[in-house]
């Protein structure tokens, strides 16, 4: 197991992804890669096999339920906790995302401020694990 925590960021905005990954190093975690496409997320997510992935719903190129859905139906990165980050934070989008198998749904305009604290707790999860006598006894 990696020391690091990595996340992959499927976000349509430069804006948002370039705070996101500054949000994310400082967080303690290391952001894997990140795409607007939901086609080259999938396929990226498959090949990085990152620990989290953060979705938004609203892309050019696709869906981030097309992602959600891909993820879930083929089993490509199973243990990863899929965050829903969107600005359509209504109860529809809210349920189906959860259908579709992401763990957990922030709205982006009221929420961010949350998932990044998940995010940094998660990589402070990680970096404890590492550094544990339990983790240093199975290596």
């Amino acid at each position: 197991m990696s020391a690091r925590y990595k996340v992959y960021i499927v976000e349509d905005s430069p804006i948002l992804q370039r705070m996101l990954v500054t949000a994310i190093g400082a967080a303690g975690a290391e952001v894997s890669g990140c795409s607007a496409d939901a086609e080259e997320a999938i396929a990226e997510v498959f090949a990085l096999q990152p620990d989290l992935i953060v979705i938004d719903i609203s892309l050019p190129a696709g869906s981030g339920f097309d992602v959600l859905r891909a993820l879930q139906e083929h089993a490509l990165v199973p243990g990863a906790i899929k965050v829903v980050l969107t600005n359509h934070a209504n109860q529809e989008c809210r349920d189906f995302s959860f259908r579709l198998g992401a763990d957990r749904f922030y709205d982006k305009s009221l929420e961010s401020s949350q998932a990044l604290a998940f995010i940094a707790a998660k990589a402070a999860e990680r970096r404890a694990s590492a550094i544990s006598p339990e983790a240093a006894a199975t290596v």
